[in-house]
C-alpha cells in the first residue's frame, strides 16, 4: 500500500506542483507561537530543546495514534487516505516548477539582475541570498536548487517508505520549525532543529547523491563526495552540490550559470527520482 501512496503523491505533485490546499500551516504557526509564550521556551528568540521536542512529538504522536487506531479497526480506505494526506503535507512548500521557470526565463533574457532576485526562491531561508557576483550566484543556485528538490520530495518519500508516515511528518515539522525560527530572527543562521534535521537527511542525501552520480559521471562524483561522506560539518545542500558538480562536469571548473545547466540539474534529479521509484517497486514485488 505504501508504494501506491508514494506513486499517487508523486503524480499529484507533478500534476499540480503547488500542494497548498493540503499544506495549510496556520495551525502549526499557532502551535509554535503558543509554545513560544509558554514555559517550554526560555526566550522566544532562543527556543529551548524542550520546546522543539514538544513541537515535534505532540503532532507526530497524535498522527501515530490515529493511524494505529484505523489499522486496528481495519478501516483500510481511511488509513490509505490519511497516510496520503500526511505524505502530501510532508512534502516541500511552494511551487518549485514555477520558481525554476522564472529563473529559466531570466537566463533566456540574459537578465541576471532578475536572476539574483528570483534565486531567493531556492534559498534555504526563503529570502534574498548574499551573492553579489555571477559566480557567487551560480554557487548559490547549484547548492540551493538540488537541496530544494531533495527536501521537497525525496527525503520525505524515503522515510515514509522506510519508517512510515509519522517519521515523514517529523522531518517536515523539523524543517518548518527551522523556517519559523529563521523568520523570527533573520540574522540567526542556526537553530535547535538543524542538528536533528541534518541527522534525518544524512542517509537519504547520500543515497540520492550516489544515484545522481550513477546518472552522470560516477567516477568524478564519487571522488568529490568521498571527502564529505562521513563529515559532520558538510551540510546536505553542500553534499548535493558536490554530487551535481561531479555528475555534470568533466573538470573542476564551476557549472556555467545558464539555461542549459539549469535544465541539466533538473533532468538529473528527475532521472534519479525515477530510478528510486523503480527500486521501491522492485522491493515491493520482492517483498
Amino acid at each position: 500500500m505504501n508504494f501506491l501512496i508514494v506513486l499517487l503523491a508523486v503524480v499529484l505533485l507533478e500534476a499540480y506542483a503547488d500542494l497548498g490546499p493540503v499544506q495549510r500551516d496556520g495551525w502549526l504557526k499557532k502551535w509554535f507561537g503558543w509554545l513560544g509564550n509558554s514555559t517550554f521556551s526560555d526566550r522566544q528568540t532562543h527556543p529551548s530543546a524542550l520546546r522543539l521536542l514538544v513541537f515535534i512529538t505532540v503532532p507526530v504522536f497524535g498522527v501515530y495514534l490515529v493511524l494505529d487506531a484505523l489499522e486496528q479497526s481495519h478501516w483500510g480506505l481511511l488509513l490509505f487516505c490519511l497516510e496520503l494526506l500526511v505524505l502530501l503535507y510532508g512534502m516541500g512548500r511552494g511551487n518549485l516548477d514555477r520558481q525554476i521557470e522564472l529563473l529559466r526565463s531570466d537566463f533566456q533574457a540574459d537578465d541576471f539582475q532578475a536572476a539574483f532576485h528570483d534565486a531567493a526562491g531556492f534559498n534555504q531561508a526563503y529570502r534574498e541570498g548574499k551573492a553579489e557576483t555571477k559566480q557567487a550566484l551560480s554557487d548559490e543556485i547549484f547548492a540551493a536548487l538540488p537541496y530544494r528538490m531533495f527536501e521537497r520530495s525525496f527525503v520525505v518519500i524515503f522515510w515514509f517508505f522506510l519508517l512510515g508516515a509519522p517519521v515523514a511528518l517529523a522531518y517536515r515539522l523539523l524543517a518548518l520549525y527551522g523556517d519559523l525560527t529563521l523568520y523570527g530572527d533573520p540574522e540567526k543562521s542556526t537553530n535547535n532543529a538543524y542538528r536533528p534535521l541534518w541527522l534525518l537527511e544524512w542517509l537519504p542525501v547520500r543515497a540520492l547523491g550516489l544515484t545522481v552520480g550513477l546518472m552522470g559521471n560516477f567516477s568524478r562524483t564519487s571522488g568529490m563526495m568521498q571527502a564529505a561522506l562521513f563529515s559532520k560539518k558538510v551540510s546536505s545542500a553542500e553534499f548535493l552540490q558536490r554530487a551535481v558538480k561531479g555528475a555534470l562536469s568533466e573538470s573542476n571548473a564551476p557549472l556555467d550559470l545558464n539555461q542549459q545547466s539549469l535544465d541539466a540539474v533538473v533532468a538529473l534529479f528527475r532521472r534519479a527520482m525515477t530510478t528510486w521509484l523503480v527500486v521501491i517497486a522492485i522491493l515491493v514485488i520482492l517483498g
